[in-house]
């Protein structure tokens, strides 16, 4: 009998790896910031966001002071349904069902809206 399996394993030694994304069954996804391979994923997928935004801020039109070009460094996940308006579980998709959902936000702008909704999206969506 190979000494390098235990016959008793310890807890530790028999749990899977955690998945770098979860689906919930209302088919919200979310990142798991734990691990890397779910850190990794949330970078992909806000750099998805801030190419398709042309490197702008989403929250350009709705905030005065928000210079609107969006430098990488600056880049913060802006999730569409804020936590404190009904989104007690956070959906990390970039799209639904072909129409954008979502964006990326220079922080000092995500902070300042705070619990606030607005709708970035509904103009790129109407036009279709």
């Amino acid at each position: 009998m190979p000494r390098d399996i235990p016959a008793f394993p310890k807890p530790c030694q028999t749990r899977k790896k955690p998945p770098a994304v979860r689906t919930l069954k209302d088919g919200k996804e979310q990142c798991n910031l734990l691990c890397k391979e779910g850190r990794d994923e949330y970078e992909r997928r806000k750099r998805v966001m801030w190419e398709r935004q042309e490197r702008v801020c989403c929250l350009a039109v709705f905030l005065a002071y928000c210079p609107g070009k969006l430098n990488w460094a600056d880049a913060s996940f802006e999730h569409e349904v804020p936590r404190g308006m009904g989104g007690g579980s956070r959906d990390d998709r970039t799209e639904i069902d072909g129409k954008w959902h979502n964006g990326v936000s220079h922080w000092k702008c995500n902070s300042e809206k705070g619990s606030r909704r607005i709708a970035f999206n509904d103009f790129h969506n109407a036009k279709g």
